[in-house]
């Protein structure tokens, strides 16, 4: 995997967090992901076609993905209704969005279809690739909130 397909997916997720949720997010170790299970309570997951083609998700714990909620659009939910499912569906294309710009700098054109977005945890989710997929965690630190997300991602 090239690593400039890392750093596409660095600079997007800490320019949407900190532009749309004032929040400075950073990346630990990138690993190879050993299982099929989603990393998280709230998955975000959408397809990428064109020059590569490939699968991204963005995980978020439950407290994760109502503070996403909370922050973009200023109200307070108590669990994952709909509306934070929605809200982690925007985010999720808008980080694609931010991911593709980057890519596109590397000489690639991309296009996304529209997110899907998994609402469990250990849910089984296989990407269509024959390349690995690379794991990225982030964590955060926003008030009382220790946020972590995890995105996913494999490009052939």
């Amino acid at each position: 995997m090239d690593a400039g397909f890392v750093n596409a997916h660095l600079v997007a997720v800490q320019n949407v967090f900190k532009t749309m949720l004032s929040t400075d997010i950073v990346m630990g170790k990138p690993t190879l992901k050993a299982n099929k299970l989603t990393s998280a309570d709230v998955t975000g997951v959408i397809g990428f076609a064109g020059d590569k083609k490939g699968t991204f998700s963005l995980a978020f714990t439950r407290e994760t993905a109502i503070f996403v909620y909370k922050t973009m659009v200023g109200e307070d939910a108590a669990s994952v209704t709909a509306e934070v499912v929605d809200a982690i569906g925007e985010i999720t294309n808008i980080i694609s969005g931010q991911t593709r710009v980057e890519i596109e700098k590397l000489g690639y054109k991309l296009s996304a279809a529209l997110p899907t977005v998994i609402v469990g945890s250990n849910v089984e989710v296989n990407f269509i690739t024959k390349v690995p997929v690379i794991a990225l965690p982030f964590t955060f630190q926003a008030g009382s909130v220790a946020g972590k997300m995890y995105l996913d991602f494999s490009f052939e």
